[in-house]
């Protein structure tokens, strides 16, 4: 059998200096994630955490390789506070400050061999049993680098089993279904502050909310598949903000057609954005409105007044849209 690199998706580099040196198991993995990712070097939390080792250990190991001319002296792990001054009595060290902890890229998850992945899964049945519900709800078997992934959300961004559940049944539904994007979004997530249960449910109803919006609005105004504007999605955000169902904007959309006789999103705003101002929220309170003006209309019909107030609404609206055309 002839044997070859797999070199995958990256390749190791080390001076050939570690080599004759007498490391343990333990230094040799530090040395190995730091020639994985430079980034490490200015990363020691992260890097403890990867080798499995300690700060304190850490350090340690980073002297060892120093001392061995495999790291240059400049590399070192964080720097170590000078002991507090001592005066009179035993002076107590100011507290040290909590800084919260923010992703900022995708690959800051920690990376697992297959041997470690093999060995959580056989000693955890918990995450043998979360890996499966996930496979369940995306509909496929997951690879290495997916099963990676998972780890990672539970073991770094340490978010709870339904978390991740609900969190993965929300991106099947909005087409999320890449691992790596659930893995981006739940680091935004995370950054975000969103860690709970209760923040992701209220997160996620506002964002299906939007999305099933969009979806009968596009239907309705017939945009098909172009991307909204950005003016257009603030007519979105807007119209969820006001409460509206369907119903609603069906009724604004039938009233823009009747006037201008094609669809138009501005037009309808201003007649939504009119409704809100007048604590119109349902259809029933259309209908009483609409009944009102043509009770207003008939009392001016009666009085000799010619001025008919629907007319005028029709009227400022159809200035207006033309105004927000022109822009």
């Amino acid at each position: 059998m002839e044997l070859k690199w797999n070199y995958g998706q990256g390749v190791l580099v080390l001076p050939t200096s570690v080599l004759s040196q007498n490391a343990t198991e333990k230094q040799l993995q530090v040395l190995l994630w730091l020639a994985s990712d430079a980034d490490l070097f200015s990363k020691p939390t992260q890097l403890a955490r990867l080798a499995g080792v300690s700060k304190p250990e850490l350090e340690e190991i980073l002297r060892f390789w120093q001392d061995c001319a495999v790291l240059s002296a400049q590399v070192a792990a964080e720097p170590i506070a000078p002991p507090a001054k001592k005066s009179g009595a035993e002076a107590t060290p100011p507290p040290k400050k909590e800084t919260k902890q923010t992703l900022q890229r995708a690959d800051e998850l920690p990376n697992y061999t297959s041997t470690e992945i093999s060995e959580r899964l056989e000693q955890q049945a918990s995450l043998r049993a979360l890996l499966d519900e996930c496979q369940n709800i995306l509909g496929k078997m997951f690879n290495p680098m997916e099963t990676n992934v998972l780890i990672g959300m539970v073991d770094y961004l340490q978010l709870s089993e339904d978390y991740i559940l609900l969190l993965l049944a929300h991106c099947k539904r909005i087409e999320k279904k890449s691992l790596r994007q659930i893995e981006r979004y739940a680091i935004s997530l995370h950054d975000q502050g969103i860690t709970s249960m209760e923040a992701l449910e209220e997160k996620i109803q506002r964002i299906e909310e939007a999305h099933t919006l969009e979806g009968k609005v596009r239907s309705m105004f017939g945009l098909r598949s172009r991307a909204l504007t950005s003016k257009e999605k603030k007519y979105l955000d807007a119209w969820l903000s006001y409460g509206y169902n369907e119903e609603m904007l069906r009724l604004a959309y039938e009233i823009t057609v009747d006037a201008t006789k094609e669809p138009s999103l501005p037009y309808a705003n201003s007649i939504l954005e009119r409704w809100h101002a007048e604590g119109i929220q349902t259809p029933a309170d259309v209908q009483r409105e609409q009944e009102k003006r043509q009770g207003a209309r008939a009392e001016d019909t009666t009085l000799g007044n010619s001025f008919d107030t629907d007319d005028f609404f029709a009227a400022a609206l159809k200035r207006s849209f033309e105004s927000v055309s022109e822009n």
